[in-house]
């Protein structure tokens, strides 16, 4: 260990835990801070004020999903664990489904919360001094979120505070990658210690694994002797090195198709011809298949509704390949690896490119009509979608058109992070991503993700801008009604305006939740409930609130404090489209205000 620099003051483990978490990498720390915090807020003002050049940014948070989420889409960017802070028990419940969303999306995220304090009278400094600190005392505080966290621990003296950081931050960067989660009481974050650091080269996470000689001679051959190879992927393309090998595979290997069923990230680009799009585990491809590849994915697959023929050939190669957090999750497979999916693509490139007899294999006649086909089969898909939106400017709007004119009307730069549960494969059809990192997709299905992670993304990619002297990309997050209800909406654009992190958010408004009405038809298809109205089966949100109207009046006005306000639009501006021609001149607003002003807008779609 080594001596670190306190300037003045006392160095406190409040003070080590910051320090700590900038040591390791973390650059900003999203809060909701409350009465088990005082030791850290006097901790934030002395880093602020001393070393603001070395301090996590502190960023206030009025809700905790909001928090969380950003986070996790900043995790997203940039592969590393950026912090939470959270207030006890309740704090922690209160992060809900974010922590769903980090654990299945495999985001790293370090989250932090306070404990009751453990002595009552003043024995040290920190004991209780306010009535609910019994009330917040919970039995087991951590067992709240222990089965979705990579790692659960507890601070007990400062004199380790840098240690147990440095731990979590291992298990969340370890793949397969998420969320972590530290306690400690206020007693303990008030202890002085001597200052000191690690050295980080000691504490760096599970290096990649690779596959072993005879996995890689196995997979390649039953890809190239295959008639119909099909590769099933979800995650891999969160490495954004990995689809452009993907894209060599499939290359080498005429007539492979590869499907994406996981939506989360851009794994292969859409507008290459071996690609069968994005579909949440249901398409008729994996019917049409003899050797199946599995890179990445949790549901390649419907087990009831498309499962692959029983003689075809299935390999597995993931980070996690047993699915250990989901008890139910039966996917056969020949052969099943646990490995980094950039290594195993490179060692099976590799290994087709200097094989003599793959090599000749390929050279048969057959594999040229396949491209050939495959090349056709294509053009026909893609003439297909681009035949569905109505484009007409007095045309409503639907999932088609929507996703055609962000296309055509947005930059080629944009960065797309989607939310909308029952529109989301429309939409991947008709923004067909094929640039790495520029569609993200939760992963989990907590809803209400994307109204704190778009913020994350964009804070992320601001700083890779800066970093490498680049023009500012636009992030657009596009969200269904019912996904941006159901996280604090109000509290997301307040966080947007108070930093002046400036998102395009569309708001596809159908009126309530469409899905619950599609999983019901699937179990009981000539049920009740297809002849009953969305009010009868509780999924209406009508009357709809006025999204643009909340994104104004949630956007950090000071209308109310002196009944005036300087900028008479506010930072964030609201518009309503219900048809093509309205949602053009929407975009085209959006293009002037989001990309040159540097400003925010939300859009409502009335669908």
């Amino acid at each position: 260990m080594e001596t670190s620099q306190n300037t003045s003051g006392s160095y406190t483990t409040a003070f080590a835990l910051f320090e700590a978490l900038w040591e390791g990498g973390t650059t900003a720390c999203f809060v909701n801070v409350g009465s088990d915090h005082p030791s850290i807020i006097e901790a934030i003002v002395k880093g602020k004020r001393e070393r603001p050049s070395s301090w996590p940014r502190i960023l206030t948070c009025p809700s905790e999903i909001t928090a969380i989420s950003m986070a996790d889409g900043y995790a997203r960017v940039l592969g590393q664990p950026q912090a939470v802070l959270v207030h006890v028990d309740v704090g922690t419940q209160a992060l809900g489904q974010g922590v769903h969303n980090a654990s299945v999306g495999r985001a790293p995220v370090f989250i932090f919360a306070g404990l009751c304090p453990y002595t009552e009278s003043g024995e040290l400094p920190g004991s209780r001094t306010e009535y609910m600190h019994w009330l917040q005392e919970a039995p087991d505080q951590k067992a709240i979120v222990r089965q979705y966290c990579r790692y659960t621990g507890e601070v007990r003296t400062g004199l380790n505070i840098k240690q147990t950081v440095a731990r979590a931050l291992q298990f969340a960067n370890s793949t397969p990658r998420g969320p972590v989660y530290v306690a400690s009481a206020r007693e303990v974050l008030a202890e002085e210690i001597q200052p000191y650091s690690l050295d980080q080269e000691q504490w760096v996470p599970i290096g990649p694994s690779a596959l072993p000689d005879d996995a890689i001679r196995d997979i390649a051959t039953a890809l190239v002797q295959a008639e119909r190879p099909l590769i099933i992927t979800g995650y891999s393309g969160r490495d954004y090195r990995t689809p452009e090998l993907l894209v060599a595979l499939a290359d080498l290997i005429p007539g492979i198709r590869v499907h994406d069923t996981g939506g989360s990230d851009m794994c292969f680009p859409f507008s290459h011809i071996a690609s069968e799009g994005f579909r949440l585990g249901f398409d008729e491809c994996t019917r049409d298949t003899d050797m199946i590849f599995l890179l990445d994915c949790d549901v390649p697959w419907i087990p009831s509704r498309n499962p692959p023929p029983e003689d075809t050939t299935i390999y597995h190669v993931d980070c996690d390949p047993l699915n250990q957090q989901i008890p139910v999750s039966f996917f056969p497979a020949h052969g099943r690896w646990r490995a980094d999916s950039f290594t195993a693509l490179s060692q099976l490139v590799n290994y087709i490119r200097g094989d003599a007899s793959l090599k000749k294999t390929l050279r048969d006649p057959k594999y040229a009509a396949r491209r050939n086909a495959r090349d056709e089969v294509h053009k026909a898909r893609l003439a297909n979608i681009a035949s569905q939106p109505r484009l007409g400017d007095q045309e409503a709007l639907d999932a088609h058109n929507v996703g055609s004119l962000l296309k055509t009307s947005l930059p080629d730069s944009t960065t797309f992070v989607i939310e909308a549960v029952t529109a989301a494969q429309i939409l991947s059809d008709q923004l067909q991503p094929s640039r790495p990192g520029s569609w993200i997709n939760c992963g989990g299905t907590g809803i209400g993700w994307s109204n704190g992670a778009a913020l994350g993304v964009k804070m992320a990619l601001a700083n890779l801008e800066i970093g490498e002297g680049r023009q500012p990309n636009l992030v657009c997050q596009v969200v269904g009604d019912g996904s941006f209800m159901c996280a604090a909406p109000s509290s997301a654009l307040w966080v947007a305006s108070k930093y002046e992190i400036p998102i395009l958010t569309i708001v596809l408004n159908n009126g309530g939740w469409k899905a619950p009405r599609n999983s019901t038809e699937l179990v009981y298809p000539t049920g009740l409930s297809t002849s009953a109205s969305d009010d009868e089966i509780n999924i209406s949100f009508r009357p709809t609130p006025n999204y643009a109207a909340l994104a104004e009046a949630a956007a950090g006005s000071e209308v109310g404090w002196g009944n005036k306000c300087a900028d008479a639009e506010g930072w964030i501006k609201g518009m309503r489209a219900r048809t093509v021609g309205d949602f053009k001149e929407a975009l085209q607003h959006a293009n002037s205000r989001v990309v040159k002003e540097g400003k925010g807008m939300l859009i409502e779609v009335l669908m």
